[in-house]
């Protein structure tokens, strides 16, 4: 299984100004009350390796989180269902201000450093299984930035999107040459990514399964998501912002990672967490939160310097321990 190390001068207001992700927050809380009432919950077993074997770990807006015993994902518990997971995303006003507020205001950074990576990274890998490579189908896209980096790639001859997130979907991209893509059709795609919703699916299991129908054999699923075995949080826990409902209602563990990608049928190509702003984001919230950390974490952020740092963030990459996780995963036969 390959794995990647990325390093560049992304800072953690450049992609989350404080006031307008805060505001996000507020509202999104707020709303939780009105779109998730505690009759419409459902329990759940682990979603990654299906334990029943779990213990409480914190609420967020009223909701519970629960820890898996087996592979220590993180997990809501109860949770909507999908139909009300959708629902808020097309109709609440955090998610309206998510689009008009905070993602235009990242929208050039987002794509020099998150949109570019990743279509370079889907372009490198479906390449090397496939030498004409004819078929791309994004799954519930949020981000406008990557479909038109997709389409500078010139790569595949027939893009799709299923069940975009993006309002007014129809009319922006038709220049890009997506096309919408029904639920029930079946298009044999070489190349599927997900980028930033196994958070928030209430079943990862279901997702993954449409996800490989959607695929031809051997075909790849890029993923990008959360991982409870970050160190941002597991040091902040339930005091980071970084975990919250419905964004975040599935926190798999690496480990947990592994189980379901296998009884999903597929085989795991590269998992990689080339996130860079773990030692940051637990730098700020210990400065504007006044939050207690062990003493060894606060001796290495107060009396080491950046170089320190920056080893310190490699070396979370390289042993598979910052919370961003990249995954490519290849349908099995």
């Amino acid at each position: 299984m390959r794995q990647v190390v990325m390093f560049d001068d992304v800072r953690e207001l450049e992609l989350w100004p404080s006031k307008l992700f805060d505001k996000y927050l507020d509202l999104t809380k707020k709303e939780i009350k009105h779109f998730f009432t505690k009759d419409k919950l459902v329990d759940i077993s682990c979603p990654a390796c299906d334990s029943i074997d779990k213990k409480q770990a914190f609420q967020k807006f009223g909701l519970q989180y629960m820890e898996c015993k087996n592979c220590k994902t993180l997990f809501l518990s109860p949770r909507p269902n999908n139909d009300l997971i959708h629902k808020f995303y097309k109709e609440s006003e955090a998610a309206d201000f998510w689009y008009s507020e905070l993602y235009k205001t990242t929208i050039k950074k987002r794509t020099i450093h998150q949109s570019i990576p990743r279509a370079m990274w889907i372009a490198n890998i479906t390449e090397e299984f496939f030498q004409k490579p004819e078929i791309f189908v994004s799954i519930n896209t949020i981000s406008q930035s990557l479909l038109e980096e997709i389409s500078r790639l010139n790569l595949f001859k027939r893009k799709y999107l299923f069940d975009p997130y993006i309002k007014n979907i129809n009319t922006m991209f038709e220049k890009e040459g997506f096309k919408i893509l029904s639920k029930s059709s079946e298009i044999n795609a070489n190349a599927a990514s997900a980028f930033g919703v196994l958070d928030r699916v209430f079943s990862p299991k279901d997702f993954l399964k449409n996800a490989r129908s959607l695929l031809k054999d051997n075909g790849i699923l890029f993923i990008t998501t959360s991982t409870i075995s970050g160190f941002d949080l597991q040091v902040l826990w339930d005091k980071t912002k970084s975990i919250f409902p419905p964004d975040h209602i599935n926190v798999i563990s690496i480990e947990g990672f592994s189980y379901l990608f296998e009884k999903s049928g597929f085989e795991i190509i590269e998992l990689s967490t080339p996130g860079q702003l773990d030692v940051e984001l637990v730098k700020n919230a210990i400065k504007n939160n006044n939050i207690n950390i062990s003493r060894f974490i606060s001796y290495l952020l107060n009396n080491r310097d950046e170089n320190a740092h920056k080893s310190f963030q490699e070396f979370l990459q390289r042993f598979k321990l910052s919370s961003h996780v990249r995954i490519a995963a290849r349908k099995k036969e």
